[in-house]
């Protein structure tokens, strides 16, 4: 999910019950949930939603997010049933040895 990470006037109880969701999913192995925020993005907001820590797009760069949750998915998908699968965030030093040299 990319957002700016404000409810857009839905009931509070509504973003409750999404949230559940989400977490129960994520415990059932049903669904691996992103959260990105973008610009001014209360990211504090964001992280009461999500199981996964939410991540800053910072400068709106898509190419290093879409990277980075493409590495990410690669390792949930290569994972035991079980195992619980570390996502760092874009731009650490494990997402940088990951790519490949520019113009690959």
């Amino acid at each position: 999910m990319i957002t700016d990470g404000a409810p857009q006037e839905e009931p509070e109880h509504i973003i409750a019950k999404a949230s559940r969701r989400i977490r129960e999913d994520e415990a059932n192995k049903r669904v691996a949930f992103f959260a990105v925020g973008v610009r001014d993005a209360d990211m504090k907001r964001l992280a009461e939603i999500v199981v996964r820590p939410p991540v800053k797009l910072e400068g709106l760069d898509f190419t290093d997010m879409f990277v980075w949750l493409s590495t990410s998915m690669q390792k949930l998908a290569q994972s035991k049933t079980n195992e619980e699968v570390e996502t760092r965030p874009p731009g650490t030093v494990e997402e940088q040895v990951a790519l490949p040299p520019p113009g690959s």
